[in-house]
């Protein structure tokens, strides 16, 4: 094993003990439901403020369960809808601001933890390193967009019912004449926004 593999192993076993450590000393995650909405409103919203159509090319939701969540966000004070018919534009209300910064503050001091015995110094140097790694992949072609999240089988169809396309044939007796739109080649993964 030569210098460079070595290295690739060390940076990808420290990143793993990262998310781990994050995962057990850091704040809720926020990668799905109304925390995700809320994070993607408040970092990519401009003034506080998203619309339905980027909310679902960030979040890789459909429109639907988009509206249900943000739904159930505004029940619960931590969002405002505007104009719900039409152009659906979400706003932070002072509930889910506060609610917000509170999950990233404790992200960073989850953070610090983490690399309390590097140095202010160490800390530039490893972020510079690591952009470094990834331009380099970039210039070799590499698409970041491919990180995937699994997700159940025929994400389509709601929980306990079968895929009901033409691809599967017969489901209660009947032949279904219309294609399902799901993806059968990747066996139900789909690329979705990954938070950096």
């Amino acid at each position: 094993m030569d210098n460079s593999t070595k290295a690739l192993h060390s940076l990808k076993r420290a990143s793993n003990y990262s998310k781990l450590a994050m995962r057990d000393f850091g704040p809720k995650s926020f990668k799905k439901g109304q925390g995700a909405l809320l994070k993607v409103i408040y970092k990519f919203g401009e003034e506080g403020k998203i619309n339905k159509k980027t909310a679902e090319k960030i979040l890789g939701w459909c429109g639907k369960n988009l509206r249900h969540v943000a739904k159930k966000a505004q029940c619960n004070g931590y969002i405002s809808i505007e104009d719900p018919e039409f152009a659906f534009a979400m706003s932070l209300t002072d509930k889910g601001t506060e609610v917000i910064k509170k999950r990233m503050d404790a992200e960073d001091r989850a953070a610090d933890a983490i690399l309390e015995q590097l140095s202010d110094e160490e800390i530039a140097s490893l972020i510079s390193i690591t952009e470094k790694i990834s331009d380099t992949c970039e210039g070799l072609g590499v698409d970041y967009s491919r990180i995937e999240k699994k997700q159940r089988r025929h994400h389509g169809a709601r929980r306990g019912e079968k895929c009901c396309c033409k691809h599967h044939g017969k489901e209660g007796g009947q032949d279904k004449k219309h294609c399902c739109k799901h993806d059968h080649e990747n066996n139900g993964s789909k690329y979705v926004f990954v938070f950096k």
